[in-house]
């Protein structure tokens, strides 16, 4: 492990991206459909030491109202080293120069990583909303995937 890290806006590899996923505890996702998300993110965060891809985070949505935090994960062997929150000031600088008031900015996360958007300006949400995911067991897979 190197110390010297190397950020980049370029989205990174579909490969490297499902492999940080798995290591991370993310779950796999579809190469093909990875790459996809990839290449129609707002905008991603990635930190490499040498080649190796270990920290990533990315904006999706339509660019003009909503913006989606998503993918925000850490390899485990960089842990507890600020990397997430090197990632989120990434992201932060984005929304700064691309969102609004009225832009609806938002994320799911999982605990105990809500404690890291908490420093990031998100908050949950008030008791007269709720999240939502919609039940995707019944989503029918298309064929070659």
């Amino acid at each position: 492990m190197s110390e010297e890290l190397r950020f980049s806006n370029v989205p990174p590899d579909a490969g490297d991206y499902v492999r940080l996923r798995i290591v991370s505890g993310m779950g796999e996702k579809n190469l093909s459909r990875a790459g996809t998300a990839l290449r129609g993110s707002l905008f991603t965060a990635s930190l490499y030491d040498g080649e190796a891809l270990v920290a990533f985070g990315r904006v999706a949505g339509d660019g003009g109202i909503t913006f989606v935090v998503s993918d925000v994960m850490v390899h485990p062997d960089y842990r507890r080293r600020g990397l997430g929150d090197r990632i989120m000031s990434a992201i932060d600088e984005y929304f700064h120069a691309h969102t609004f008031e009225d832009s609806y900015v938002c994320l799911i996360a999982n605990r105990p990583a809500d404690l890291l958007y908490t420093k990031h300006r998100f908050r949950y949400l008030p008791p007269d909303r709720c999240g939502m995911l919609r039940d995707q067991s019944a989503a029918p897979t298309k064929a070659g995937e």
